[in-house]
């Protein structure tokens, strides 16, 4: 989720952004700022989402708080919060009150970056929480709620905030026994470490009629979410370049590197809705996938639902939204079985290449969730799943506990995930913040921080942009020339003959 223009207040209504998907490959730019401040900070890994990206209305922990006012599309979102009605109480569908938003200047005052192991760090920093009650809060103790929905902590911490005043209502300090109302404002100050991201450039690479054109590393999250605040795109830029107000059109998942248009005004980035939603503007990413891709163009129209919302997991079903992506394979390596692949999405899912390359057989190859037999089986989802397996899919990824996004939670089902606080010789040995008791973490391994999945270039009538290609991509590409246009056109062409199979 974005920000809200600096000393802006904010209403419900109003910051709500066209789309809430952080989705590699989604057709709805991000207009708002950030809706609510999150409540809390969760102690295991990772966020629920490109995203990423699309949530559901689970338990969650403080981190994912900000779900409440998650835009959800694909699949039926629950009645219960659709419409407000929970314990006999209801609540009003378009809530109006407002909450009183940090200043976005002075909130970058708190970002200390340093940068350590090739990665960008932050200095732990104080931060408040904010939300107003969600409907299933409503009638429940607010000790209770704080158990229940934010299990990161203990219930001896949560008493302790309560009575220190560190967790307050409507900004007064209550009892454990406070019974949660409709309209309350629920709010936590936390001493809170944000998960470093991969020290890579943000590069502006073009600044063109209202608009900025962002090359974005991997690993980076595009706006504050979950424990990510600081260290976002839209954090980093403002922080380090001096942008003000930042209204990203196009988001990629946390893993996904490549082209983001980011809007200077409102106005702007209304211009580029209205072209998304009109499916003007064609889109290009390059993936680097499992297996010796058909060559020629691959045309893959199956439907998309989400299996879950929480987990930002999604398969082809029948019942799905309709959906279609075209494919160009521009080169097979036999040496390492895999093939770099043009990828253009002609509809705006959530995960749309990721699934559709896997329906295909041909995963990308380091894609944590959608190439991982662990939880997929031996055929990792080609062809699609039966009801039942996506229904014992979903339990399995949702045991494994509150993660940050959809790779946590496939890394921690298929025990890639080690304990990080195990103290076993040779494992990493945590230390404990002497402020908040926090244990540290080990820093994410290399290879967990990327994923070969890169938008490459969006165009339409008047105007193109596009991003150089990542080394990953380059590799065995022709190198006689300096355009990524070029140096795809002609591996295409090289590539054999231009047939065209549909799916």
């Amino acid at each position: 989720m974005t920000e809200q223009p600096s000393g802006t207040p904010m209403t419900e209504e109003a910051s709500k952004p066209a789309s809430q998907s952080e989705s590699t490959e989604s057709n709805e730019p991000q207009l708002a700022q950030e809706q609510e401040h999150n409540l809390g900070e969760q102690a295991q890994h990772g966020q629920a989402a490109e995203a990423t990206q699309q949530t559901e209305e689970p338990t969650v922990t403080e981190s994912a708080i900000s779900e409440a006012s998650t835009s959800h599309r694909g699949s039926k979102r629950p009645k219960e919060s659709k419409d407000g009605d929970y314990n006999n109480q209801q609540q009003t569908k378009k809530q109006k009150k407002r909450l009183d938003l940090v200043n976005t200047e002075d909130d970058l005052k708190s970002a200390e970056y340093y940068f350590e192991n090739n990665l960008r760090k932050i200095k732990p920093y104080y931060f408040k929480y904010q939300t107003f009650a969600k409907g299933r809060w409503l009638g429940r103790k607010v000790i209770e709620v704080f158990n229940t929905e934010f299990r990161d902590r203990d219930n001896t911490f949560y008493e302790r905030a309560i009575g220190d005043g560190r967790i307050k209502i409507n900004g007064e300090t209550v009892s454990t026994d406070y019974i949660v109302k409709n309209s309350d404002i629920v709010a936590h100050d936390i001493h809170r470490h944000e998960p470093p991201v991969a020290n890579l450039p943000v590069k502006v690479v073009r600044e063109d009629d209202g608009v900025i054109i962002v090359d974005k590393p991997s690993s980076i999250p595009v706006h504050p979410s979950g424990r990510y605040r600081h260290n976002t795109i839209l954090h980093i830029l403002m922080k380090e370049q001096g942008y003000k107000d930042l209204f990203p059109v196009n988001r990629l998942d946390r893993l996904t590197s490549g082209l983001m248009i980011m809007a200077l005004s409102v106005k702007k980035a209304r211009e580029f809705e209205s072209m998304m939603q009109k499916c003007e503007i064609k889109k290009e990413y390059i993936c680097k996938v499992k297996g010796q891709f058909p060559s020629g163009v691959t045309e893959c129209h199956e439907p998309i639902h989400v299996a879950s919302f929480k987990l930002t997991l999604n398969t082809v079903h029948p019942d799905g939204k309709p959906c279609s992506t075209i494919f160009q394979r521009l080169r097979y390596d036999p040496s390492s079985d895999t093939s770099i692949v043009l990828a253009q999405p002609k509809t705006g899912r959530t995960h749309q290449i990721r699934v559709h390359l896997q329906w295909l057989g041909y995963p990308i190859t380091n894609d944590p969730l959608y190439h991982n037999t662990d939880i997929w089986g031996e055929r990792n989802g080609q062809g699609g799943i039966s009801e039942e397996m996506e229904k014992e899919l979903v339990q399995k990824l949702l045991a494994c506990g509150d993660m940050e996004d959809e790779a946590d939670y496939a890394l921690a089902a298929s025990n890639l995930d080690k304990s990080e606080t195990d103290s076993t010789p040779g494992q990493y040995q945590a230390e404990f913040c002497p402020i908040c008791g926090l244990p540290s973490r080990a820093d994410p391994e290399p290879e967990k921080r990327i994923m070969y999945l890169h938008a490459w270039r969006y165009q339409a009538k008047g105007w193109s942009f596009e991003t150089e290609l990542p080394e990953w991509a380059r590799e065995g590409l022709p190198s006689d020339s300096d355009s990524a246009s070029t140096t795809i056109a002609a591996a295409a062409a090289n590539d054999g003959p231009s047939t065209k199979t549909t799916q």
